[in-house]
């Protein structure tokens, strides 16, 4: 019991770290390719306006690739269970994802700001990502496990 215990305390701060070097992998890859500008005004930019359709592609994959090592890494690290730990995993980073939008809608309308659509087109795709990412993440982690066995 202990055992699969301390494999759940490693699992979800190595899912985090993966989160982290994936995202950071991918904007150094992003930046080599299109430029460190560009990249670098997408991440600053509040919202969609005046961003090129290069950088929906950038926050789409980058939060994919995120959500699925993060997915990814906690399945690979914990105890059996695997399809039970997969829906849970992906109910998990999926209703995260869905809870930061509601904070930002809330802090949004507690503000008083209104015309804000630009910016919602921006949190909806990166909710959008990071489900499609989770989703991915587990479905790849368990075709990968159901080849080995």
């Amino acid at each position: 019991m202990p055992t699969k215990l301390l494999r759940w305390i490693i699992a979800v701060p190595a899912g985090l770290a993966a989160w982290y070097a994936a995202t950071f992998s991918i904007g150094m890859a992003f930046s080599a390719i299109h430029g460190e500008e560009l990249v670098d005004s997408l991440w600053a930019a509040p919202d969609m306006n005046g961003i090129p359709i290069i950088g929906t592609y950038i926050i789409f994959v980058t939060r994919m690739v995120a959500a699925a090592s993060l997915v990814g890494i906690i399945l690979r690290l914990v105890p059996g269970y695997h399809t039970q730990v997969a829906n849970a995993v992906v109910a998990l980073v999926s209703a995260a994802a869905v809870i930061s939008l509601g904070v930002i809608l809330f802090q949004d309308i507690s503000a008083g700001l209104s015309n804000v659509l630009s910016a919602w087109c921006r949190d909806i795709l990166e909710l959008v990502s990071i489900i499609f990412g989770a989703i991915l993440g587990a479905g790849g982690h368990m075709k990968n496990r159901k080849k080995r066995t």
